[in-house]
């Protein structure tokens, strides 16, 4: 049982929890989590400032709220490819349990073609925002007056990366499939 190798008090998963082959991280999924990680710890950094500058010297820089709004961005949409490629998505696990292995596949197809076609949607949307945007030469209404195809830009880098790391799901979610159903030499000659 697969149970054994688990290390002493680590989590044991459900049945059917993580039956995809672990997906090895790809350059852009790298690239997200590097991404997410530094918008991160920048956020820290520029909220930390904020405070302390507004104790202890009763100044504020006036963009702490600004760019932490655009790092929640980049923290929001750089981590979607992250948590598709490790299954990271909230599901109804109870519904899931009780699937068979090729029904529970099917139903992360499903899933997986509709989140597709809503990013795909999202991203077309999302692009011709970022287009206009920046043809227009708008500017938020800011101290920093930044360019706000600067700050949508990282919507749209995000839900395209998400996009590869859905098409890579659905091939392994095929590939488990074409697996589980026989195609295999070995499964095949065992009937």
């Amino acid at each position: 049982m697969a149970q054994s190798h688990q290390a002493e008090g680590s989590p044991v998963p459900p049945e059917g929890v993580g039956e995809l082959p672990a997906p090895e991280y790809s350059f852009l999924e790298s690239a997200c989590q590097r991404l997410s990680q530094a918008s991160i710890l920048i956020l820290i950094v520029v909220v930390a400032l904020d405070i302390l500058t507004r104790s202890l010297l009763n100044y504020s820089f006036e963009v702490a709220d600004e760019l932490g709004g655009y790092l929640l961005v980049c923290i929001a949409f750089f981590s979607l490819a992250v948590c598709q490629a490790h299954d990271g998505f909230h599901r109804v696990e109870f519904v899931m349990d009780r699937l068979s292995p090729r029904a529970r596949e099917m139903a992360r197809m499903v899933y997986d073609l509709m989140a597709l076609a809503i990013a795909l949607l999202l991203a077309w949307y999302l692009g011709s925002f970022v287009s206009a945007s920046l043809a227009s030469g708008n500017t938020a209404p800011t101290r920093l007056a930044t360019p706000l195809w600067i700050a949508q830009i990282p919507m749209v880098l995000g839900l395209l990366a998400y996009i590869l790391s859905i098409v890579g799901s659905l091939s392994r979610h095929m590939a488990s499939l074409r697996s589980q159903h026989g195609h295999t030499p070995e499964t095949h000659h065992g009937r």
